[in-house]
């Protein structure tokens, strides 16, 4: 990074302070915090949309064709050729920035959702022109400023991103952003140009580490949504403990002790240890808790750490002499330029990373309808080693280092706690929630899968909200409920839609903690449960949750939300399921079972759910309950609740399903 102090170091000892490495302008450092704040952005809004493509286009092949669209960036080496290495900077940021307009102005669409991502995996490269001279770590602290601006807008819209949501606030963020973005791309153009260096294609590689340490931050690591779920924190505390240890990454990366020579068998076991971290606490029985959190924060730190070593020498500006030396080799040949040769090298290296990030971030969101042949939580794993490696490459390799100072490392790390003002300003003014049921004794339910909250692949939990308000609902049971999950762009839908309703959580985890079912209720709640379901032939793992209510007048109400297994040949699979369900109700008086079984009127599972044990629902012969004309949601109660009212909203397009309704009275 620039030193503004009076010395600098290269990896060896204190040296008087020469020329600085690069211009001081501060267009470098905001460049690339704007660029990654909107390449977070972009992705994470592709995502409902790729989801949905893989729905309906063939999961394996779509899957091909959006991975096919992330080597993009191996287009860079052309386009620098062609327009040289401001070209390069112009197309690739350039254009990240028109998408994110375009998304803004037209909501994200398939074809919106391809262009960035190629747009994205070209400004993945440009960005390593955009800093070239600076420091590893003048490069780390920039692209963990970005993402820690990302995770304060994100908690100021409830993580439900302003790329994917209208209105005048979303719109005011996206023209500051796209702005902020433009001027910092004109900054840049203004300044000097810096000399690649000759390098090798080892060196180059380490380009390819700003590709696992994205797709870590998107999945884990920068998630308010993952936190919460994970952590079992409300969503304001949770993204507060992120930008925590974002802060904590900026302070010790500022203090200049983050890239001092080290072995680089220290490396492999940071990144190692970051691997271990996020495998344990991500897929179907990953950790939770105060695990979660530790290796949100600490991997932070560690993450940021790799990045800066893995950096520092293909952001070496020509005319660096340290590189042969530190190799045991003869000392350099002066009279020989180490200028403008083979930047194409680094070009590919960041190629490499950004298809990384959908290397990592698809095939984990596939697993769960599509199998992999080995547990999903590998990937996030195989990232945290792969950044490891990568900064083995450089670990021993020369560079410029900046200046250890306490100062500035509390400044750093000041500066961006002073963001967690965000989530408390959030938890502050969230809604109260009504506590008592308008008519005692009675309450209405709303059972409804909202697919994520995508519906035509464009993630709207705000439709979600409305279709439930216009059944005035006191009870809600939600599956398919995402909680940081790529389908839903790692929103947090189940929070987001229980401060928008007035509501309370209770979350129970199925496929993973990020992906469940959820009843909410403005109703106080007694007591709560959660747990799994029987596998089976799977994929998913199903699961339940339910609440036990206050309904007013000294009565109670049991409330399960719950999902079997989907597929017509996944029968034996659901009377699997539903034994164990019935087990676990074990005919406990006043209870509704209410959810997506999978199964239609006269199948043998609402056979073994409602005709051998009592259970009965309140519309015998309902309408379709889906858009392809399934009737598998269903709303069922112990004999002593009556039932009245029941429909089936099928005016209602924000989810593949349609929301069930019926107002319950405790009878018993």
């Amino acid at each position: 990074m620039v030193d503004s102090h009076s010395r600098v170091r290269s990896g060896g000892p204190v040296v008087a302070a020469g020329p600085p490495v690069v211009p001081q302008e501060l267009s470098r450092i905001s460049l690339i915090a704007v660029t990654v704040t909107v390449l977070a952005e972009v992705l994470r809004a592709a995502f409902p949309a790729f989801g949905h493509f893989t729905e309906s286009g063939g999961a394996v092949i779509a899957t091909l064709v959006i991975l096919l669209s992330g080597l993009a960036g191996v287009l860079a080496p052309a386009v620098r050729a062609v327009t040289g290495p401001r070209g390069l900077l112009v197309a690739g940021v350039g254009g990240l920035l028109l998408v994110r307009l375009a998304m803004q102005a037209l909501s994200p669409a398939l074809w919106l959702a391809f262009a960035g991502t190629v747009f994205g995996m070209l400004a993945v490269t440009a960005l390593y022109e955009a800093a070239r001279g600076l420091s590893g770590t003048g490069f780390a602290v920039a692209a963990t400023a970005g993402l820690t601006a990302d995770t304060a807008l994100r908690l100021a819209f409830g993580t439900w991103d302003p790329p994917s949501r209208p209105g005048v606030a979303a719109w005011a963020v996206t023209v500051l952003v796209v702005a902020g973005g433009v001027a910092a791309l004109v900054g840049w153009l203004r300044t000097p140009p810096v000399e690649a260096p000759v390098i090798g294609w080892r060196d180059a590689l380490g380009a390819a580490a700003l590709g696992p340490f994205l797709a870590l931050q998107i999945l884990v690591l920068s998630s308010p949504a993952f936190a919460s779920s994970s952590g079992g924190l409300p969503l304001a505390v949770a993204g507060a403990v992120v930008l925590a240890g974002q802060a904590l990454s900026l302070a010790f990366l500022s203090s200049g002790l983050a890239v001092a020579a080290v072995p680089g068998g220290v490396c492999v076991f940071g990144g190692t240890i970051l691997g271990v971290g996020a495998a344990a606490v991500t897929g179907r029985y990953g950790l939770t808790g105060a695990v979660a959190i530790a290796v949100v924060v600490i991997g932070q730190v560690l993450s940021a750490w790799l990045l800066a070593v893995a950096s520092r020498v293909p952001l070496r500006r020509g005319g660096y002499r340290g590189r042969p030396a530190e190799r045991g080799g003869p000392a350099p040949d002066v009279s020989v330029p180490d200028t403008g040769g083979r930047a194409w090298r680094i070009d590919l290296g960041a190629a490499l990373g950004g298809l990384g990030i959908l290397v990592v971030i698809l095939p984990y969101q596939l697993h769960y309808t599509h199998p992999l042949p080995l547990p999903n939580k590998v990937l996030p794993g195989l990232a945290g080693i792969a950044l490891g490696l990568l900064s083995t490459i450089a670990a021993a390799r020369g560079g410029p280092l900046p200046a250890r100072s306490a100062i500035r490392a509390l400044g750093a790390g000041a500066a961006a706690l002073v963001l967690v003002a965000v989530p408390v300003i959030y938890a502050v003014t969230a809604p109260s929630v009504t506590g008592a049921a308008s008519l005692p004794g009675t309450f209405r339910l709303v059972s409804y899968n909202v697919h994520d909250a995508v519906g035509g692949g464009r993630l709207d939990p705000e439709a979600v909200a409305r279709a439930i308000e216009a059944q005035h609902a006191d009870v809600v049971a939600l599956q398919e409920v995402g909680r940081g999950r790529p389908m839903s762009g790692t929103a947090d839908v189940a929070s987001w839609l229980a401060r928008r309703l007035k509501m309370r959580l209770v979350w129970g985890p199925a496929a993973d903690h990020q992906y469940g079912n959820a009843v909410l209720t403005r109703l106080r709640v007694k007591a709560t449960g959660t747990g799994r379901l029987p596998v089976g032939a799977g994929p998913q793992a199903p699961g339940y949750v339910w609440a036990r209510i206050d309904a007013g007048g000294g009565r109670t109400a049991d409330v399960w939300s719950v999902e079997l297994q989907q597929g017509a040949d996944r029968t034996e699979s659901r009377l699997a399921e539903i034994v164990k369900l019935l087990q676990l109700w074990s005919g406990a008086p006043r209870t509704v079972i209410a959810g997506d079984m999978g199964a239609g009127p006269g199948s043998p599972e609402l056979n073994r759910l409602s005709a051998q044990s009592g259970l009965r629902s309140p519309i015998d012969s309902p309408p379709p309950t889906t858009t392809g004309g399934g009737r598998v949601d269903w709303i069922f109660g112990s004999d002593d609740l009556g039932f009245d009212n029941g429909a089936v909203d099928s005016s209602r397009r924000a989810s593949d399903h349609y929301p069930v309704a019926a107002t319950v009275r405790v009878v018993g």
